[in-house]
């Protein structure tokens, strides 16, 4: 992640937040806060046009796991608790997409990595374990 102002701005992600998530050095997913009558699938075709910049049609996205998570401490008012639903989508990517990924403002790097050399520890923003709750991730490292 790259630029937080961008993320406040064009992405809906908190003020307070998105500098945290741009200074941890790790891997975000692409991702997006669902809008009012929107559905998952519509959210899931908006993340990969609007924040990867392919042209993905709806046929070649699928839903693959749908989680609720409560994060957060009751005792902190920087970090208070929260409900996360997530929609975990995976995109059917044409080959000559994979070869031409631009490079935009709001990632420091974009591209497309095996799910095998990674554990839920090199993400921020809980993606890591969105990603291990869905079984796409092994177990975190010891």
């Amino acid at each position: 992640m790259s630029k937080p102002e961008i993320w406040v701005e064009r992405f809906f992600v908190g003020e307070k937040f998105a500098p945290t998530y741009a200074n941890s050095g790790k891997f975000l997913l692409p991702a997006r806060h669902l809008a009012w009558y929107e559905s998952p699938l519509e959210a899931a075709e908006g993340v990969v046009r609007d924040q990867l910049q392919l042209k993905v049609t709806k046929g070649r996205l699928q839903m693959i796991d749908a989680q609720s998570h409560v994060r957060g401490d009751v005792n902190s008012v920087d970090q208070p608790p929260h409900w996360d639903i997530c929609f975990v989508f995976e995109a059917k990517v044409p080959e000559r997409s994979t070869m031409t990924v631009k490079q935009v403002p709001w990632f420091t790097e974009l591209g497309f990595r095996r799910l095998s050399e990674l554990t839920p520890d090199d993400f921020t923003r809980g993606h890591g374990d969105v990603l291990e709750m869905a079984g796409l991730l092994r177990t975190k490292r010891a």
